[in-house]
């Protein structure tokens, strides 16, 4: 996911000023953290598959970053296994298959005061698996992911449990958080919590170029960006309404599970958890067509949410 930055994070900036005022500080003398002599904070994270390497390049002044990154890391991957029953490693192994070896099982997470991307500040961007250049990792900005406010990191270190087709990976890793905190498998503070919400822009305005998700059009027409992730949340709203907590557990650990996914296969999952109209229920959000038993105003309020 490549975030563009915004004004709406000045305000987590002057929080961040007001915490360096106080004098907030934090204790690294941590039996699992190593400090390397290039400045990359390792870490050791032992997860139920095994151990993972957590390399934190932390390029900012803001050094109390990396105790917490690391803790969210944990408890959020420790979430993902006890909610999915599915490993960190079985279900990133498709991302490792196409690195060096060295790389297998390694998290990067680097943290900036800018972030660039082909020299246009986009605000983070997530490169675990090559794709956009060597520099591995995912790169954040403080501004976006200030201790308290976790909800960036929580969605790129989702990537690595669901990736493809975006319209689906991107709300799925938005949405999840929040399903696991409400659902007790991840623990977040009310401040937390408030900052994944915020990430979903549910209310944003329903432009007058409104094409499905499957077009994958926030690559195309990149000012269509934070409309797709709003709409692809809210998809994920109505899956999980159509198919119940229960069916909408066993649909994501399918999609976990596979290694290969495009729009007519996840319809094949869909309809052999539930055989229902699928292409009806999803047409004007996923596939062509005006939408039918959705209107392009469905959830658009927290507490529609929290009904589910």
């Amino acid at each position: 996911m490549i975030r563009i930055f915004s004004d709406k994070a000045k305000w987590v900036l002057f929080g961040i000023c007001i915490l360096v005022l106080f004098g907030v500080s934090s204790v690294f003398s941590q039996s699992n953290k190593k400090q390397t002599r290039n400045g990359e904070a390792n870490f050791s994270l032992r997860l139920r598959g095994g151990e993972v390497k957590l390399v934190i390049r932390n390029e900012t002044d803001f050094k109390e970053w990396d105790k917490y990154a690391s803790e969210k890391t944990k408890k959020v991957l420790d979430a993902y296994e006890s909610y999915l029953g599915i490993t960190f490693q079985q279900a990133s192994s498709p991302i490792f298959k196409t690195l060096p070896s060295s790389e297998k099982d390694k998290i990067r997470l680097v943290l900036k005061e800018a972030v660039l991307l082909n020299g246009t500040r986009v605000g983070g961007y997530n490169n675990v698996s090559g794709e956009l250049g060597k520099d591995l990792g995912i790169f954040m900005e403080i501004g976006l992911v200030p201790p308290g406010y976790p909800a960036l990191l929580l969605h790129e270190l989702g990537h690595y449990y669901f990736t493809e087709p975006a319209w689906l990976s991107e709300g799925i890793v938005s949405y999840l958080p929040y399903l696991l905190s409400k659902r007790g498998y991840l623990k977040l503070d009310p401040d937390e919590l408030q900052s994944v919400m915020e990430e979903w822009t549910l209310s944003e305005p329903i432009p007058k170029l409104d094409p499905p998700l499957s077009q994958d059009f926030h690559q195309s027409n990149p000012s269509l960006g934070p409309w797709f992730y709003s709409k692809s949340v809210r998809t994920q709203f109505i899956l999980h309404k159509e198919l119940g907590y229960e069916g909408y557990k066993s649909f994501l650990k399918q999609v976990a599970s596979a290694e290969i996914l495009n729009t007519d296969s996840i319809l094949r999952i869909l309809n052999k958890l539930q055989r229902k109209d699928w292409n009806k229920i999803l047409q004007g959000w996923v596939l062509p067509g005006p939408y039918s038993v959705y209107p392009v105003n469905s959830f658009l309020k927290i507490q529609e949410i929290e009904k589910l």
